[in-house]
């Protein structure tokens, strides 16, 4: 009797102690945003049908984003920006898929951000996007309508 007690509950041990790895390994990683656009495989920008931005403005709505390790989008939540696009941001958001990001050869869910810039011109586009060579392009210039000037150099780098 006090064998087989022993026995139950080393096995209770066990299980516990594997729903806690289970657990652990299913939290999702805070990753950066440069780094998870590289991996983006669609990334539909959001139409804009009546843009409420002057013809040579800009403005940034930044979401952040719950991937889950398939790639795909589980939460999108409005974090900052301007605040009359952050529906179609959202919107937009949702519908993007990611390559699995890997830790160990494992596929793990990811927390991030996304930057959506819209253009006065009623362009939207995402701050970064893959350069088709496995890294990122953008981020670095906030890019105005054509014939509104140059781009805007950013000094920081957004993360």
């Amino acid at each position: 009797m006090a064998l087989r007690l022993s026995i139950t509950i080393l096995g209770l041990f066990f299980c516990q102690q594997a729903i806690f790895t289970v657990a652990q390994d299913t939290r999702p990683l805070d990753i950066p945003e440069k780094a998870m656009a590289a991996l983006l495989l669609s990334h539909e920008t959001p139409p804009l049908s009546a843009s409420p931005l002057k013809r040579c403005s800009n403005a940034l709505v930044v979401v952040r984003v719950l991937v889950d390790a398939e790639g795909k989008v589980n939460k999108a939540d409005f974090e900052s920006g301007y605040s009359e696009l952050k529906d179609s941001a959202l919107a937009a958001v949702r519908r993007w898929t990611y390559r699995p990001y890997m830790v160990s050869g494992k596929p793990t869910p990811v927390r991030t951000q996304a930057s959506i810039l819209y253009l006065g011109d009623g362009q939207a586009l995402p701050m970064h996007a893959p350069d088709g060579k496995g890294g990122t392009k953008g981020g670095n210039t906030l890019p105005l309508p054509a014939g509104c000037g140059p781009a805007i150099q950013i000094k920081k780098a957004l993360n």
